[in-house]
């Protein structure tokens, strides 16, 4: 949720060479002309692109932005949640916790890695839902909200980077 903040605050702050309305956007005319010299294109070599059988290096995160999961109840009662999160059959996240209606609680797994990694949400007595999600370097690098909405029909899962 600080992303949206920041944004925010970037979105009404002035940025350099921008005008704003009313600014004199006219120019002297009384200014020299400068040659300038278009540099001798290079030769250039062919690049060629090879498949590495090495796994894809480990993207360092930002502290401040981590990728969070929120687990939101939007039912009108008590309802017990287990977020389970793996990557390579190996648990990165197991968290059970019993939201009253209405209530939310927020997951910071620590990822660190880009992958596959499988969501797994389940309601003690009610539904279950799985979803297998790539996490790339972006997210790793910059973070994401991942959310879990848990209602009386469904169990959403979605994400915003």
């Amino acid at each position: 949720m600080r992303r949206r903040t920041l944004l925010a605050a970037l979105a009404l702050s002035p940025v350099a060479g921008c005008s704003a309305p009313g600014d004199d956007t006219s120019t002297d005319d009384s200014t020299s002309s400068t040659a300038t010299t278009t540099p001798q294109e290079q030769p250039t070599t062919a690049v060629t692109s090879t498949r590495q059988d090495t796994p894809t290096p480990t993207v360092t995160p930002a502290p401040d932005d981590p990728i969070l999961f929120v687990v939101d109840n939007d039912t009108d009662s008590e309802q017990t949640v287990t977020l389970t999160i793996t990557r390579n059959e190996t648990a990165v996240l197991d968290e059970t916790a019993t939201l009253a209606a209405g209530e939310s609680v927020e997951y910071d797994p620590m990822i660190g890695a880009t992958g596959e990694y499988t969501i797994t949400v389940q309601v003690e007595g009610g539904p279950s839902r799985t979803i297998d999600r790539t996490i790339g370097r972006y997210a790793v690098r910059n973070g994401s909200n991942h959310f879990v909405d848990i209602t009386a029909e469904e169990i959403r899962i979605y994400w915003e980077e």
